[in-house]
C-alpha cells in the first residue's frame, strides 16, 4: 500500500477536510473510481428477486434464495446500495467537506421520501382501479389489501401519518429503511473523522446490538423466560425507541428496523471505502461459507422444518423445530439477526468467489462444462420421466383429467402425493435431470453459446437494471401488485406464471433504459443542425446553377 494512501494520510485528509482545512497535495486521496460491475450485476439481480418474492401467489419465489437459506434479496439491494453510496458520497466528504458531504446526503433523502410517498399512493391508487375493473379473484376487493385499506377507510388518520412516517405499510416499507440508513452516512462520516474506521465499527456494532436488545424487549413483552433473558428485556425495554411506529392507531413497529439493517448497508459501505479490505479468496473460505449455509438450510427451508421431509413428531424434526425456535432472535428478519447476517456475509462471499478476481467471469464467461457420462446421462433421463407428473402437475389436469386421476390413483397409495404449490425434492429431481439431458443432447457449440455468449449477453442487461435501481425498485413494487391481480384474471400454471413472471422482467429491462435515456439527458448533446458555411461566391454560383 502507497503511504501516501494508506489509512493514516486517508484520516488527515478526511480530518482536514471535516473541519474545512485545506488539504495539501501530497494530502489528497482520491477514493472515487471507475464504477466495480460486480455491484450493479448482483444489485440487478435483487431486482428481479424482489419483483418475484413481492408478486403475490407466484410459485417462481419457492426457487429464490430466501426459501432454502435465513437471508434474501433485501440483504443484497441493502449491501449494495452501501456499497453504491460509499462511491456516490465518500468522495464528497472527502473532496468538498463534511458539509456539503452531509447536504448531498439531504439532498438524495429527499428523493427517496417522496419515492416512497409516490410508491405508496401509486400502489393504493392502482388497487382501487383493479377493482373498478371487475375482473380478478372472485369476491376478492383490491382495494381492501391491508396496506393500502386504511388509507381509504381512515383517511384523515392515515394520510398525515403516511406523509410523517408514522405509517409505513408492509410490503412498501424497504424504501422507508433505506431513508433513515441514508439519514446516518453523516453522522458514521464525522465519528471517521474523529476516531477512524474502528471507531465506525464500534459504533455500527453498537447501534446494531441496541436494536437487537431492543427487538428482544418487544418479543418477550410480559412473557416468562430465564434470568438473563429478562435482564436483556429489561435493557431493550429501555430502548423501544428505536422500534420506530408503523401506525398511528395501533402497535405496530416498523417491519425493518434500519438501526439493525444499517449494519448490512454499513458493511457494504465500509467496503467502498477501503475501510475493509478484499476478503481473500481460498479453499478455506470457501468451504466454510458452504457448511455454514448446508448446516443452516434444516432451519431455514421450510419443506424440512414444517414437517414435509422429516415427519411431525419424529425425533430428527422435533430436534429441528426446537433448535429453530431457541435460534429465533439469531435469523428474525427485522433486526437482522447475527446468524442471517452471517448467512449473508456467506452467500456474499461465495458469489465474490464465483464471479473471479475482479469480476473476470462477468467479462470473458464460463467455461462449458462436459457432459455428463452414459451412465449418469440414462438415470437422468429415468428420473426426468418418472418426476413428469410433479413437474406438470396443472398442465397434466388442463390436457387430460382422467390420466390426471390415474396418476394420483397409482401414486396416491405409495404415500407420493403431488403438491403443485410446494418445491420439494421430486421437482428439484425433475430439474435437474432435465438440464443434465438438455445440456447433453444440444451439442458443444450450443453449450459454448449458453456457457459464454449468452450468459455475457445477459451481463450488460441485469447491470443496466442495477445501475438505475431505484426507479427500477418503485415500477416493481407497483408492478408485484398488478401482476398478482393478472394471475388472478388468467389462472395459475406453469405457463400463465412464466408469462406473467418474464413479462415483468421486461418492464424492469425497460424501465431500467428508459430512466437511463433520460439521465443522460440526449438533447444536450444531440448533434446540431449543419449550417451553411459555404463562401458568398459558392452561394451565388450554386443559385445560378439552380
Amino acid at each position: 500500500m502507497s503511504p501516501r494512501t494508506g489509512p493514516n494520510y486517508q484520516l488527515i485528509a478526511l480530518k482536514r477536510a471535516f473541519s474545512g482545512a485545506s488539504v495539501s497535495v501530497t494530502e489528497k486521496v482520491e477514493i472515487k473510481e471507475p464504477r466495480d460491475l460486480r455491484l450493479d450485476f448482483f444489485r440487478g439481480l435483487a431486482m428481479f428477486i424482489i419483483l418475484l418474492a413481492h408478486t403475490p401467489g407466484n410459485t417462481w419465489t419457492l426457487w429464490i434464495p430466501a426459501r432454502f437459506g435465513f437471508s434474501d434479496a433485501t440483504e443484497i439491494f441493502v449491501f449494495c446500495s452501501g456499497m453504491a453510496s460509499s462511491l456516490a458520497f465518500g468522495a464528497v466528504f472527502v473532496k468538498k467537506g463534511w458539509h456539503l458531504g452531509a447536504a448531498r446526503i439531504v439532498f438524495r433523502v429527499w428523493q427517496v421520501y417522496w419515492a416512497h410517498i409516490g410508491v405508496v399512493l401509486a400502489t393504493a391508487f392502482l388497487m382501487l382501479m383493479l377493482d373498478k375493473t371487475g375482473m380478478g379473484a372472485e369476491g376478492k376487493v383490491y382495494a381492501n389489501w391491508p396496506s393500502v385499506a386504511r388509507l381509504f377507510t381512515m383517511t384523515e388518520e392515515y394520510i398525515p401519518a403516511l406523509f410523517t412516517l408514522n405509517f409505513v405499510p408492509g410490503l412498501l416499507d424497504i424504501l422507508p429503511m433505506y431513508l433513515v440508513i441514508l439519514a446516518m452516512v453523516p453522522l458514521v462520516m464525522g465519528v471517521f473523522f474523529v476516531g477512524g474506521r474502528y471507531a465506525v465499527f464500534a459504533f455500527v456494532l453498537g447501534m446494531w446490538f441496541a436494536a437487537q436488545l431492543a427487538g428482544w424487549a418487544r418479543s418477550v413483552g410480559g412473557g416468562e423466560t430465564h434470568a438473563f433473558g429478562m435482564m436483556l428485556a429489561s435493557i431493550g425495554a429501555q430502548l423501544d425507541f428505536l422500534n420506530l411506529p408503523a401506525s398511528p392507531l395501533s402497535d405496530n413497529r416498523w417491519f425493518f428496523n434500519p438501526f439493525g439493517w444499517q449494519l448490512v448497508f454499513f458493511t457494504g459501505f465500509a467496503f467502498g471505502m477501503r475501510w475493509l479490505p478484499a476478503p481473500p479468496v481460498n479453499k478455506t473460505l470457501v468451504w466454510t461459507a458452504v457448511l455454514y449455509l448446508l448446516l443452516t438450510l434444516p432451519l431455514a427451508w421450510f419443506k424440512i422444518h414444517g414437517g414435509q421431509y422429516l415427519p411431525a413428531g419424529t425425533f430428527a424434526h422435533d430436534i429441528v423445530k426446537e433448535v429453530r425456535a431457541f435460534i429465533e432472535p439469531l435469523r428474525w428478519k427485522p433486526y437482522v439477526g447475527g446468524m442471517r447476517y452471517l448467512h449473508f456475509l456467506a452467500i456474499g462471499y461465495l458469489a465474490w468467489a464465483a464471479v473471479g478476481a475482479g469480476g473476470v467471469k462477468l467479462y470473458e464467461g464460463w467455461n462449458a462444462a462436459k457432459p455428463a457420462k452414459a451412465i449418469v446421462l440414462w438415470i437422468a433421463v429415468a428420473l426426468m420421466i418418472f418426476t413428469i407428473p410433479y413437474a406438470y402437475v396443472d398442465e397434466i389436469k388442463w390436457l387430460s383429467p382422467s390420466l390426471d386421476q390415474a396418476i394420483f390413483e397409482l401414486f396416491e397409495p405409495m404415500g407420493l402425493l403431488l403438491d403443485e404449490n410446494q418445491i420439494g425434492i421430486p421437482q428439484l429431481i425433475h430439474l435437474v435431470s432435465l438440464m443434465i439431458v438438455i445440456w447433453a443432447v444440444i451439442g458443444e457449440s450450443w453449450r459454448v453459446w449458453a456457457a459464454r455468449d449468452a450468459f455475457l449477453a445477459t451481463v450488460p442487461i441485469i447491470r443496466k437494471v442495477g445501475t438505475q435501481s431505484l426507479a427500477v425498485f418503485m415500477v416493481s413494487i407497483v408492478l408485484s401488485r398488478f401482476n398478482g391481480w393478472w394471475l388472478d384474471v388468467i389462472g395459475r400454471d406453469v405457463w400463465t406464471r412464466a408469462l406473467v413472471n418474464l413479462s415483468g422482467f421486461a418492464i424492469l429491462i425497460a424501465v431500467a433504459y428508459g430512466v437511463g435515456w433520460f439521465k443522460s439527458q440526449p438533447w444536450r448533446h444531440a448533434p446540431q443542425r449543419e449550417l451553411n458555411t459555404k463562401p458568398p461566391d459558392q452561394v451565388a454560383n450554386t443559385r445560378a446553377a439552380v
